[in-house]
Formats: structure tokens, C-alpha cells, sequence
């Protein structure tokens, strides 16, 4: 069975300068993926200040609706104002979810959305699942390891069994590419555009892409293909929805 995964930091719904709000045009670019499952950080679950100024606040409700069935916002910096986090949507049922707080100083609230993903069934084979993870990691290295260590445990908890699938998206902040060696090498998952292209993608900054921010891992699925979108031409200039660009690949669940 072909699953289609997106994974993208929204930036709170601005573009990589924090001057244009671009939340229905993200939106737009998001559907036009179609994407079965998405991954997004830096969602905004409420803000006050984005109210006084008449633009939406509550984009996890927004991105949601009518695209996507099925949603799960885990928050994880909280202020006087409101709060953001991860989100992930799905075309399929999300039975169960757990949000996972990965902060490790003050300044850097994180967390791991973690979900389990039901599949359809068939008159001969019971239901599949998988488990899906969202997370947003710190700027340091030091930060990250820590992080790492933490991410492994919960996947190895819920994932004792060998054949269970998993996907881990996000924006890792991974720019000196060590998170294999825990994923890859202890966990035994693929990131996905290594594996098509040889490399990790580059996807920050948007406006011109130098670093591989963002990770897409998995387990026991077959990769298809892998891509970095980007927002179409205007005009002859690029217009960037957001301070990352968009990962996207496609693959197969192995067994389903």
C-alpha cells in the first residue's frame, strides 16, 4: 500500500522574512501534494496577538479542515499570548496519541508528537498500522543528542516488535548530520532521501538552500521516491511560503 508523507516547518504561517502571512496559501500548497499523512512544526494552536490583528490563530483547526479527516496537535511553547507545536494530519484514523515534551533548556520548548495511524482493512486481513512522530529539535548539538537518546527510548517502546512500522518527520535542525547515527545505525530506519539521492535534502533557508534541516525516517516501508518541493514561479521570482522548504516521498508499507 503506497502511502504519500509530507513534512514541513510552517514558520507560524510567514514567510522566511516574518512579513507576509501565508497560511491559505500554504494550505493550498500543502493539498496540492496530496499528501496522505503530514508532518508540520511550528504550528500555531492560539494566539491572542494574531487575533488583534484579524489574521487566523487556530491553523491547526484551519489546515485541518475539509482536507484532511483526521488530526493531532501537540503543543509545546507556551506563553501569556498562546502557544505552537507540531501537528500531524492524516487521511487514515489516528487511534491513539501521545505528545512527548523533548525540552531540554528554558528557551527551547520541544516535544514529539507520536501517533498511532490505522489503516483500512480488507475482508482478509485484520487492520495495519503504523506509528507516526513528529518532532521539532534544538539548535545546539548538545541539545539534540539529548534528544536523540529520548526519541530512540519512546520509538523503542512502542515498537517492540520488528515488523512495526514507523515513519519520523520533522525539522531536526540536523546540520552537521549526526542524527543517523542513532536513527540509522541503532534503530535500524532509512531516512528517505539519503536513500534515493545519496544525500541528505536541503531545505533551509527557503529563498536559497544550503542546509539539511529536515529529516524524513522509516521503518519497514519501501521507499518509492523523495523530492523538495517548492512554490511555483510568480513572476520570475520565488515566492517561499516559509523559512524551510517541504520534503515529500512516497512509500510502501511493507507486509500491508
Amino acid at each position: 500500500m503506497l502511502v504519500k508523507i509530507l513534512s514541513y516547518n510552517i514558520h507560524k504561517g510567514f514567510d522566511w522574512k516574518n512579513k507576509n502571512y501565508f497560511l491559505k496559501e500554504m494550505k493550498e500548497f500543502i493539498r496540492t501534494s496530496n499528501a496522505d499523512i503530514v508532518f508540520l512544526q511550528e504550528v500555531v494552536g492560539k494566539n491572542n496577538k494574531y487575533q488583534e490583528e484579524g489574521i487566523i490563530d487556530s491553523q491547526f483547526e484551519f489546515l485541518a479542515d475539509q482536507l484532511w479527516p483526521h488530526f493531532s496537535y501537540g503543543r509545546n511553547a507556551v506563553y501569556d499570548h498562546g502557544h505552537h507545536g507540531n501537528l500531524i494530519l492524516s487521511k487514515y484514523p489516528i487511534e491513539s496519541f501521545e505528545n512527548i515534551d523533548l525540552s531540554t533548556n528554558d528557551w527551547e520548548k520541544r516535544g514529539l508528537l507520536l501517533c498511532k495511524v490505522v489503516l483500512p482493512s480488507s475482508n482478509d486481513k485484520p487492520n495495519n498500522y503504523f506509528y507516526a512522530a513528529c518532532s521539532h529539535l534544538n539548535l545546539l548539538h548538545s541539545g539534540r543528542s539529548l534528544q536523540y537518546q529520548k526519541i530512540k527510548e519512546h520509538i523503542q517502546l512502542h515498537t517492540n516488535n520488528s515488523k512495526t512500522a514507523i515513519i519520523l518527520a520533522g525539522d531536526f535542525n540536523d546540520w552537521n548530520k549526526q542524527s543517523d547515527l542513532i536513527f540509522e545505525d541503532n534503530l535500524g530506519m532509512t531516512e528517505v532521501h539519503k536513500a534515493i539521492h545519496g544525500n541528505h535534502a536541503k531545505t533551509f533557508p527557503a529563498v536559497y538552500p544550503l542546509f539539511c534541516l529536515d529529516r524524513i525516517y522509516v521503518k519497514n516501508f519501501t521507499i518509492k521516491s523523495s523530492i523538495v518541493l517548492k512554490p511555483k514561479k510568480n513572476k520570475n521570482i520565488f515566492t517561499h511560503l516559509s523559512d524551510h522548504l517541504p520534503l515529500y516521498c512516497e512509500v510502501e508499507i511493507d507486509g500491508a
